[in-house]
């Protein structure tokens, strides 16, 4: 490592200290004014970070933790609206369509939603893992907590979850006859609704049946066919849970989702002179000014079925030699991903064709949990096991309406893995954990473009060197954590993450389907986590440091012969990243609350050679090239009030505040399509158990400001054709909405 270099790191990590001895030194003087008696005081939250139950403010991972009464509040539907109040997260539903989820998180993230690659933030359901992109944009129905975990979570969560992982918690059947019913009304000529009833079949077997269904016209106005960014969407999930004994239960889930609306799409924001050649009249559509406003050539749509069922098996063995309360579990579980759109980037034909993927996914896992030596040693281990197949085929239109190449990707991925993590209770203060994954994977690509102007086909992975790719990885985590008082906790981490792997996909030539290799993250993390003024303030504070090998990186062409879409992922040989996270909660009094977030970081490539596409010469890069989606700040405010209201109910009064600094949506640097900063406004006013009854009444609004903000961009900047052009084109936000919820629990 040279001098620059070093000298870097260790100025970064000198801030990295700096940050967290600040906070600790906040968190551990005593206040000299105590506050009033009497207010309300904060509620303690349990999390499953670490596959066990234990209190958020004990577990030494940066985690931020939703309860199904929060995600009410606050209007979430999709995981999307959760990037507003968590630090250094940023979720957005893929501009192209495909019902994707594209998810970074501390400047970790994968854009493209093609079926080869897959994501760097893990998303998983009651312990099941979704292995991609395509299906992970879906609407939360009985969801009873989500928590996101920050930093690499490799050793308990599985693969390719180097930036972190989602692990979203649904509502267990249980032993009484209840449920809710919830209607909505709002702009846009939304309308919706849910419903849930849980219903006991006989002892120790209950089941829960749920529903959903939301409907909205489009946000983005297209001035030839139907808007865009609109809703279509059902939902609907089966639950049986049976106690069979005192040792064995059984979970079996059934989930469905189906989804017939538009994407976001893309509005040109310069197109320049001489692209006419090959797009005649684009340039009308290419007004900077026209914001959230597109024009498409034909009416785009994107469908998406998706089913899931999975098992769950957990026996109690009971204490068997050193082990205690030794418990074994077993998840069985298969997602089906069915998708088809037709999308168009811009107007006119540019980069758009009918899409069709198909993706199925079986997993297996089981899991050892128990403890040892008098309680003081948790163990947590298990074997992982997952095989998918999956196809893609695009009809690629470039200038025209009939499709100029059709490429057809069939996909192979196999993955075993057994891990371990235990946790030692050292002292009564002191804790230390140590965990471990292994990792093995197999991936093969079949890959053909055919051309219907010649009635040709280019078999490329048959003639490409190698289609098949091997790779395997161990993971390690260590943890220590301190109880500095009763309410204050000092941990320290370090995490080593990794994303494996591939084959090109989208190469439209031999020598363009290659190999890029893992990339590796390793991760320091210092954080604090604290209850202080009589448990009335929330203080948690994560600074970290992140070093990464063989970063993937993903940069855009055309091919200059076939004009086609050109994608090439390529590994930068290093990059770091500097960040701090905080996240306060004080409880004012017993009626007024304020939540508060932040997060900062500061990424930056350390060396980074790469190919020009058109000399085909390797050039550094390092200062010029930039991470996706990763404002230097984002932060959130909220405000909210509750009080009784006599007879009339409970009354709630919520704001929320949300910053977004401006960012970078691609990796080659382009100002044309960068995100400038950008605020929130969103609000709620709720009447609870209105008149004695279980009906809540709540008015609320999203974005009220109608603040206009950019979510994607996307840019060709050489054509190929004389002289060359390009074209640049961005993805745009909501716009305000509003609507009324009528809740009835019974």
């Amino acid at each position: 490592m040279s001098d620059r270099a070093v000298h870097k790191v260790s100025v970064r990590k000198l801030h990295l200290c700096s940050a967290v001895v600040a906070a600790v030194a906040v968190v551990l003087v005593e206040p000299e004014q105590a506050m009033a008696q009497g207010a309300g005081k904060l509620e303690e939250v349990v999390v499953s970070a670490r596959k066990i139950g234990e209190s958020l403010q004990q577990t030494p991972i940066a985690v931020s933790a939703y309860s199904d009464e929060v995600l009410r509040e606050i209007g979430v539907d999709t995981l999307v609206s959760l990037s507003t109040f968590t630090p250094n997260l940023q979720l957005q539903r893929a501009a192209g369509g495909d019902s994707s989820l594209v998810a970074c998180m501390r400047g970790l993230c994968r854009t493209d939603d093609i079926i080869t690659e897959e994501p760097m933030v893990g998303t998983y359901v009651d312990g099941f893992y979704i292995a991609r992109m395509q299906g992970a944009f879906f609407d939360l129905l009985d969801v009873q907590q989500i928590e996101i975990l920050r930093g690499p979570q490799g050793t308990l969560f599985g693969k390719n979850t180097a930036g972190g992982a989602i692990s979203i918690t649904t509502v267990r059947p249980g032993d009484d006859f209840e449920g809710y019913v919830v209607g909505n009304l709002g702009s846009d000529s939304l309308y919706g609704g849910k419903f849930s009833v849980n219903t006991p079949i006989a002892d120790g077997l209950a089941a829960r049946i749920s529903y959903g269904q939301q409907k909205r016209d489009g946000l983005i106005e297209n001035t030839a066919f139907s808007d865009f960014n609109d809703k279509d969407y059902q939902t609907a999930r089966i639950a049986l849970a049976a106690d069979v004994g005192d040792r064995l239960s059984v979970d079996y889930t059934f989930d469905w989702f189906d989804a017939d609306q538009s994407p976001n799409g893309w509005q040109p924001t310069l197109i320049q002179s001489g692209l006419e050649v090959v797009f005649p009249g684009i340039s009308e559509t290419s007004d900077p000014g026209l914001d959230r406003r597109v024009a498409s050539p034909e009416e785009v749509f994107d469908k998406t079925t998706q089913t899931f069922n999975g098992l769950t098996l957990a026996f109690e063995v009971g204490d068997l030699g050193p082990i205690d309360d030794l418990t074994i579990k077993s998840l069985t579980g298969y997602r089906s991903t069915e998708l088809s759109s037709f999308r168009t980037m811009v107007p006119y034909y540019f980069i758009s064709g009918p899409l069709a993927q198909d993706y199925d996914f079986f997993t297996q896992e089981f899991q050892f949990l128990g403890t040892a030596l008098d309680d003081r040693l948790n163990i947590v281990s298990g074997i992982f096991v997952s095989s998918d197949e999956g196809f893609y085929q695009l009809q690629q239109q470039f200038g025209s309406a009939d499709p100029n190449t059709v490429i057809t990707l069939e996909t192979e991925t196999d993955t075993w893995a057994a891990y371990a993590e235990l946790a030692y209770q050292v002292s009564d203060r002191w804790n230390a954990s140590l965990g471990l994954r292994y990792s093995e994977e197999e991936k093969k690509v079949d890959s053909s473009i055919f051309f219907p102007s010649t009635g040709g086909t280019l078999p490329v992975s048959e003639l490409a060197p190698e289609n098949e790719f091997d790779t395997d990885n161990l993971s390690p985590r260590v943890t220590l954590s301190y109880e500095a008082t009763d309410t204050v906790m000092l941990y320290a981490a370090y995490a080593v993450g990794f994303k494996s792997g591939g084959l090109n996909g989208r190469a439209t030539a031999v020598e363009n389907f290659v190999v890029y290799d893992d990339a590796e993250i390793t991760s320091y993390e210092l954080g604090v986590k604290s209850d202080l003024f009589d448990s009335r303030l929330r203080l948690n504070v994560a600074a970290f440091y992140q070093e990464l090998e063989d970063w993937q990186v993903q940069v855009n062409s055309i091919d200059p012969v076939n004009f086609t879409f050109l994608t090439r992922i390529e590994n930068a040989a290093g990059a770091n990243m500097t960040g701090v996270e905080l996240e306060a909660t004080w409880v004012v009094s017993e009626s007024f609350q304020i939540n508060g977030s932040l997060g900062w970081i500061d990424p930056e490539y350390d060396s980074y050679l790469s190919q020009d596409f058109t000399t085909l010469e390797f050039i550094d890069v390092a200062e010029i090239y930039n991470f996706q989606f990763t404002p230097d700040w984002s932060g959130n405010l909220t405000a909210r009030y509750e009080t009784q209201l006599g007879e009339f109910g409970v009354l709630l009064a919520r704001v929320d505040w949300s910053y977004v600094d401006s960012q970078y949506f691609q990796v080659a640097p382009s100002p044309l399509i960068e995100g400038d900063d950008y605020t929130l406004l969103d609000a709620r006013l709720e009447l609870r158990d209105a008149f004695g009854s279980s009906l809540t009444v709540a008015l609320w609004g999203k974005n009220l400001g109608d603040e206009e903000y950019r979510t994607g961009g996307f840019d060709v900047p050489n054509f190929g054709i004389n002289p060359p052009d390009g074209l640049y084109a961005n993805s745009w936000g909501n716009t305000r909405t509003w609507g009324v919820d009528v809740r009835y629990d019974f």
